[in-house]
């Protein structure tokens, strides 16, 4: 026994389309944000990623400043998760090298020692 109803299709007349919900405007597009933002704006934003220091002073300012555009705040913290992750692998690659190379010359020095001894 099936206690739920099926399902039925709207009655639209052949081939027309359902209302647009009522949240958008009559073109049927959202409203875009206008922005000042041009090609060099992002091309100046790409360049002072690239210089080592600037590029996490410039990432904190387009990140947390109140004069920033959502594109570019967006984009800013991004960046700075993702540094953050790559400089914690690579921190954690460098502990495991330097573990792995001291072990290494533990061995090699104790084997050299013992080759002294006998």
């Amino acid at each position: 026994m099936n206690q739920y109803q099926p399902y039925q299709q709207p009655n639209y007349p052949y081939q027309q389309q359902p209302p647009p919900p009522n949240n958008l405007p009559p073109s049927g597009y959202a409203p875009q944000n206008p922005s000042n933002e041009d090609l060099g704006s992002w091309v100046l934003t790409v360049f002072l990623t690239m210089i080592p220091l600037v590029n996490i002073v410039y990432l904190l300012v387009l990140a947390f400043g109140d004069n920033t555009s959502i594109a570019k705040a967006n984009f800013a913290r991004a960046t700075l998760i993702w540094t953050a992750v790559g400089i914690a692998v690579s921190i954690i690659f460098a502990v495991l090298l330097a573990t792995a190379g001291v072990s290494i010359i533990n061995e090699v020095l104790n084997e050299h020692s013992n080759e002294f001894n006998h």
